[in-house]
This record gives C-alpha cells, sequence and structure tokens, in this order.
C-alpha cells in the first residue's frame, strides 16, 4: 500500500483502490447525472452524482479482498452517512436510487439489510467502533452494542446528546473518542457517505493517509462502498460500487457468516423485557469502577417514573431550539442575569415497543431514549448513562450480597 500513493482521475486503478488485485473492467453507469452529489458542498470538476455498479466478477474479487482486509484488521473502524438509511428515512443527496427529501414515520424505521450486516460484525468482534453520522438509532436497532456507537452528530434516542446542529458544537466525550479512532483505526470502511468535507471524514482519510505512509503508525486504510464516487477515491485502499446490502451481503458469505432474519428465530434479543434494572452506575449515572464495593443503582424506567438528565450532556452545545432552556443559565430570551435554569428533570411517557425506546417528557419538552440503553446499563458497558431517576434507589452489589448470604 506505501508504494501506492494517491491515484488520478486517469489512473486505471482509480476506480478499483490502491490494493485491489483483479480485473479491472471499469463499473457500469447505473444512472447518469452531471450534477454535484450535494448541492450544500463543493466538489472536484470530475465530481458528479453518476451512479455505477461494479461487474460481478470484480466485485466479487473486491469482496473477496474486504473479507482478508477484516481479517487482518487489529481495529476495524465503521463510518456511515445518510446513504445506507436512505431506503428507509430519507437522504439530501441527489440520487438515483432515493429521491432528495425524508420519510414520514423515521422514529419507527426498521433496520436495512446493510445494518443487520454491520451490527453482525460488531456482535462478532470484527468491528470495533462505528462512528454514525445519522441521528435513526438503526444500527442499535440491528443488534450492535451501544458502547461501540459513537454517535457523533447527535441522536433521536439520546437525551444527552440530541442532534447537533450545523452551528452547534459536538459532544464532549464524542470528539476525543472519534479524535482517538481517527488516529489508531487499522481498517475504515465507509458507507453511504460523500465524504464531502465534515470534520469527522477525518475518519476515513487520517487512516487512508497512514496506509500510504512505511512505518510506525501505517495502516490498512480505508475502504469506500458507495454507489458514488467521492473526492477522496485516490487515496482509497478498495473502492467498491454498489448498493451496500448487495455488497455486504457478499462479503458476510466470505467471511462464512449467515445474515440474521429481520424478526426470524435467528434474530438476536437486544434488550431486557423489562424496564427496570438494577445496575452498576452511581446517582449521576457514572458506571462504578471495577471491584467497586459501593451500592448499585437501580434505573427505574417503567411509565410515570421521574428521571433527570445526567451531568455533562450537550443539550446547549446541540443548539436546538426546543430544548435551549434545558441547562441554560438563564431563561431563553431573558434578560442578562434573570430566569433560571431548567435543570433537565422530568418522567417516562411510556415504553414505545414500535420505536423501541422510551418517550420522556423532559421540561416539557418531548425526547426518546433507546431500548439499548437499559440494557447498555445492565452490562456497565458505557462510562456514562443519559438519563437517571430523580431519587434513585440503591442497593447492594449482587457479588456482595451472595457473599453476605453465604
Amino acid at each position: 500500500l506505501a508504494r501506492r500513493g494517491a491515484m488520478a482521475p486517469a489512473d486505471e486503478r482509480f476506480m478499483h483502490g490502491r490494493a485491489y488485485e483483479g480485473p479491472l473492467d471499469a463499473p457500469r453507469v447505473t444512472w447518469k447525472c452531471d450534477k454535484p452529489p450535494r448541492r450544500d458542498h463543493g466538489a472536484p470538476p470530475w465530481l458528479t452524482a453518476t451512479e455505477y455498479e461494479d461487474l460481478p466478477p470484480v466485485l466479487d474479487a473486491k469482496c473477496e479482498q474486504l473479507a482478508d482486509l477484516v481479517r487482518l484488521s487489529r481495529k476495524t473502524v465503521l463510518y456511515t452517512g445518510a446513504g445506507i438509511s436512505a431506503s428507509v428515512i430519507g437522504q439530501a443527496a441527489l440520487s438515483g436510487q432515493n429521491k432528495v427529501g425524508w420519510k414520514p414515520e423515521t422514529i419507527t424505521a426498521k433496520p436495512t439489510l446493510t445494518h443487520r450486516a454491520l451490527g453482525l460484525l460488531g456482535r462478532q468482534g470484527l468491528v470495533h467502533s462505528w462512528v454514525q453520522q445519522n441521528h435513526d438509532g438503526l444500527p442499535q436497532k440491528a443488534g450492535c452494542p451501544q458502547e461501540c456507537i459513537n454517535e457523533i452528530h447527535g441522536s433521536w434516542f439520546d437525551p444527552s446528546n440530541p442532534v447537533v446542529k450545523y452551528s452547534g458544537t459536538l459532544h464532549q466525550l464524542a470528539f476525543p473518542r472519534m479524535e482517538e479512532d481517527a488516529a489508531t483505526a487499522d481498517l475504515v470502511l465507509v458507507l453511504g457517505s460523500s465524504l464531502s468535507g465534515l470534520n469527522a471524514d477525518q475518519i476515513a482519510t487520517e487512516a487512508a493517509a497512514r496506509s500510504c505512509r512505511p512505518g510506525a503508525g501505517a495502516s490498512l486504510g480505508t475502504v469506500c462502498i458507495n454507489l458514488q464516487q467521492t473526492p477522496q477515491d485516490g487515496v482509497m485502499s478498495l473502492r467498491i460500487f454498489g448498493q451496500s446490502d448487495k455488497v455486504l451481503a457478499l462479503l458476510l458469505r466470505k467471511l462464512g457468516l449467515a445474515l440474521p432474519r429481520p424478526g426470524g428465530g435467528d434474530a438476536p434479543r437486544h434488550w431486557p423485557a423489562e424496564s427496570r434494572a438494577l445496575v452498576p452506575y452511581d446517582g449521576d449515572g457514572r458506571r462504578l469502577p471495577l471491584g467497586s464495593a459501593a451500592p448499585w443503582m437501580w434505573l427505574d424506567l417503567r411509565d410515570g417514573q421521574r428521571v433527570r438528565i445526567t451531568p455533562g450532556h450537550n443539550i446547549q452545545g446541540a443548539k436546538q431550539p426546543q430544548y435551549m432552556h434545558i441547562g441554560a443559565k438563564e431563561a431563553p430570551g431573558s434578560s442578562a442575569g434573570a430566569g433560571k435554569s431548567a435543570p433537565g428533570h422530568g418522567a417516562i411517557v411510556r415504553r414505545d415497543e414500535a420505536s423501541c425506546s422510551f418517550a420522556l417528557t423532559i421540561e416539557g419538552a418531548a425526547m426518546r431514549l433507546g431500548l439499548w440503553w437499559l440494557d447498555a446499563a445492565v452490562r456497565g458497558a458505557v462510562d456514562v448513562l443519559p438519563v437517571v431517576n430523580l431519587k434513585p434507589a440503591f442497593e447492594a452489589a449482587p457479588v456482595l450480597r451472595s457473599a453476605a448470604a453465604a
């Protein structure tokens, strides 16, 4: 890889990747467009929204090589954009597959085959981190553990990390985690992103840059799976053109993995059936140190229970108008020094199985908490919980309680 630097569009491997070894047949055009992929982002002169699909022998060769890279990788990071959810959520980019715009009932959207395949890779330990640009909770609904996922631009299902406006700032925990992944990823898989220059694109670009350099810190680079070209195609280790559902189904076969059926008997259950659990966290939602003798907290998310947002949230940073009274130093719109901050107290309205979430009201604003957060809390899998009860109950840790009984 280090011997093959960045490629120009005229290079015969430009649409295949620097590491690719196989037939060099050009992908076929499935949708022709002379406009750039995004109206709201710049693009080099050669880049259009035209969509391509690799020919079957080429796709087979690329997926065989991708499977080898996944097996070799010491740390594989996913970087996903709107394209993987477009069929069920909608999108802003021009496309021949989906219309520009948003679908109705996005909160209850179901994971696509792509989400289920990537979720399986996460459960198999083949994916170590998932930097998710989307807000839709579909990776978690597909079974990827919450601790693997960095919802860098916010989430519909995390009241401590609402969707971040362009004028806002990223969560104080999400940004350094993203930087660490960018610096340490051995292999990055990009799916459904136009790589049009967002800060988070460093996940893809830094791994690609390190693959061009020999010696310490080198990587296997970045693989992009997309229908359209991107500004970064010339530095990709592999460049795969095709629908992500089709590509990932083939990749799983190359890895010897069977894709869980949606709602089938082999689909895993990802969260507890009960809405109340004893969890290894303190009253501010911080995970207790391993081996701590401190009592565990009851996290009670049953209908009507009083809750509060935990410290360190990004509600002010996200700058969503409907939430700006939560955690404000003074009431929005008030004169200097007047008004009071709304501390982030509220209640569980109901458990909603259709959206896989708890509906909450926080300081009069509607919010949601994914059911998967309860699963993560039970396992002690995340550093900080988004919400805790207003007056939580505590109990001796299960191991200590059992020892005392003995």
